[in-house]
Order: structure tokens, then sequence, then C-alpha cells
């Protein structure tokens, strides 16, 4: 490992520094640094709605050895309702080291630099090493989040290509296990087979009548009614991640490089729920993704009915649907409808306030998660 002659010095980012990180996003990415173009950090650095209004630089923190950056970290800010008060968070998201520089705990220093700007700092999904300086920022670990699929025409191509995607991603002794078993042919067709058998029996009754007595529309972009669904269901969840307008409108409407389609849920003329789904590009698996559904969590006939929905715009494109929830009330509808959970992430939250941080520790089962929280929806290369 090459060690740099001076120790790299740790500071927030200007937006004359966005070349460099740049050009360090090119030497660090791999495959997925053509997602991480400037139009994106611009979207979900600079011009977030929950950033301070008082700040002018990028949400971005970096270690620098000289003029090149070796390591960030950034911050996506937001908010969330708990105890029906709204407080500011910040989602912490693109932690990396150049390779070169690893091993000298930067990631920790430059997480230790944002905690004085910010009081708030959640993870949702994360690499081992991130979770370790979550650890040792002393963070409350809250409940399960789970993500689901509903596989219903899944080929063995697809099953293969994500075996192959995984062989990469763990030891060399799981490497070769995984190349043996997509060698064998008959493995991934049995895997395919075995999805598509399931999906027909799990949940289909309850999809082909999830919509009865509902109606839906898809929009362009969501309208201030939206707010007031917002603003009479948000409370009935403990602590969960704001979705009024101004959120989703920047989040989905906003975001560049990928295709939002959003639906409003109906009954009797009233917006009761909507919906946000997306289908993946070409470098990735041929899924349909749930991003968000959001309605009043004790309407069981609502978060079928928006599943069911889901279904049916999706499963005509895609090979399989993935979801995620981390509350009670949606994991049993995506249970109901089908949805099987294949993974399990346990968020993290690094509270400096010590009394929040004691509320916090009190709610720490009581979140509710999805697709579009963190940055989890983006484009994954596989």
């Amino acid at each position: 490992m090459k060690i740099s002659k001076s120790e790299p010095i740790i500071r927030r980012a200007t937006v004359n520094d966005m070349p460099a990180i740049q050009e360090f996003v090119r030497e660090t990415y791999d495959r997925s640094a053509p997602f991480k173009d400037s139009a994106r950090y611009q979207w979900q650095f600079e011009n977030s709605p929950f950033r301070p209004a008082a700040e002018a630089e990028p949400t971005i923190w970096l270690a620098l050895d000289g003029i090149r950056v070796v390591g960030t970290i950034a911050v996506q800010d937001g908010a969330f309702r708990m105890d029906k008060q709204l407080i500011p968070a910040g989602w912490i998201v693109d932690v990396m080291v150049h390779p070169d520089y690893r091993g000298q705990r930067l990631s920790h220093r430059i997480h230790d630099a944002i905690l004085i700007e910010r009081t708030i700092l959640i993870t949702l999904t994360m690499a081992p090493a991130t979770r370790r300086v979550a650890e040792r920022a002393g963070c409350i670990t809250l409940g399960p989040t789970r993500q689901f699929i509903m596989p219903h025409r899944l080929s063995a191509r697809t099953v293969v290509r994500y075996l192959e995607y995984k062989a990469h991603m763990g030891s060399p002794v799981r490497e070769k296990l995984l190349r043996i078993f997509n060698a064998t042919a008959l493995g991934p067709i049995l895997v395919s087979s075995a999805g598509r058998l399931l999906s027909k029996v799990s949940g289909s009754r309850i999809r082909s009548r999830a919509l009865i007595g509902y109606s839906y529309a898809e929009v362009d972009c969501f309208p201030s009614e939206v707010d007031e669904l917002w603003d009479r269901s948000c409370n009935k969840y403990l602590a969960i991640f704001e979705r009024s307008t101004r959120f989703l409108n920047w989040r989905i409407g906003d975001c560049p490089g990928l295709a939002y389609r959003r639906f409003l849920l109906y009954r009797n003329e009233a917006i009761v729920g909507y919906l946000v789904t997306r289908v993946g590009n070409e470098v990735e698996l041929p899924l349909g993704v749930v991003v968000d559904a959001f309605a009043d969590p004790e309407n069981e006939g609502a978060l079928d009915a928006l599943l069911g929905l889901a279904w049916q715009i999706l499963s005509p494109e895609a090979e399989y649907l993935e979801a995620a929830a981390s509350s009670r009330p949606w994991q049993a509808a995506l249970s109901r409808v089908g949805f099987i959970a294949v993974k399990t992430m346990r968020p993290t939250i690094v509270c400096t306030d010590t009394a929040l941080r004691e509320r916090l520790k009190q709610h720490s089962d009581a979140w509710h998660f999805t697709k579009i929280d963190h940055d989890w929806d983006q484009i994954h290369p596989v």
C-alpha cells in the first residue's frame, strides 16, 4: 500500500473542488462512476430543499493530499418527523477512500468533521467499513429494514448475471462456488423456475382484486393535495422522513438520470395514497422498483391497492419486482401480495445532541424506510 508523504487534510468542499471530486469519482467508483456525474452531485449536494439556507457550498467533506482528493463523505440533507416534530438530519452517502490511502482512518476523520456541522447523521445501507465509522462514533442501531423481491418471469440468464456480479464481491471461495453453480447451467434454470412458480401461487389472488373500489391516475409532478395526505397520515408513523411535495418533487421530479413514474391512488375521489416506480436501465438487471408507496398505515386496503398497482405497472416490463420496508404494516402488506424478504439492513443514527439521542433510542424500532430514503434507489450496474 502506498502511503502519502504528508498527512491528508480534512475540510468541507467548495464549488471550486468539483473538478477534483469528479476526477476522484472516475478513479474510485469503477462501473458506477458515470452515474455520479456533476449533474447528480449538484442536485443531491447543492440543491436539496433541506440544506440550511445560510450554506452556499456543496455538502461534501474531503480528505486532500495537496490538491488531490483522496477521500470523501457526502451528506444528503433531509428532515424527519418524530413525536409530531420536524427534525433536520443528514443522510451519509458516497463514503469512499482512494485505495492508496486506506488504513489511515480517513473516513473516521471526515465523519468527525461532518459532526461539527450536522447534529444527526443517518445511514440506511452501508459497507462494513462505513458501519465501523458509525459504531466508532457511538451510533444507535435501528430496527431491521428488509428488502423484498417478487419474481414472476425470472430468466436463467438474469440469475447468472446476478451471481456473476455477487461472485466479485465475496471471498475467493465464494467466488469459486458461485462460478461452479453458474457453470452447471441447471442451477440457474432451477432457481428461475422456482421463482416463477412461487410468483404464481404467492399473493396472486390478492393482487388481482387489490384495486377493486379504487382508481388511480399517473401524474407528471405531485400536486399540493399530496401534502394533505401527508399531513393527515404522517403522525401515524412514529418516525418517518418527510414525504411532502417539497421533498417528492425534488427527489423524484428533479433527480437526473432516472426515469420515475408517479401515480395517485383515489377512493371516492379522495387521494388515499401515492406510488413511485421505475424500471432498470440497460446496465441494471431487468427489475421493476417500487421506489415508494405511501398511505395511512392503518388503511390495509390502500396498502394492498398500491402494491397491486405496482404489480400492474411493472410486471409487463420487468422480470422481478423489488421493494423495501421497515415498518410492520408495510412489511405485512408486501408479504400479503407475494413479495419475499431476501435481505435485512440495520440502519444507524449518530447524534451529538444528548437529549435528542435519548429520544431516538426510545424510537429505535419505530422507523419507516423505503427505497426512496437515503440514496438507496440509484443506478447499480451489474
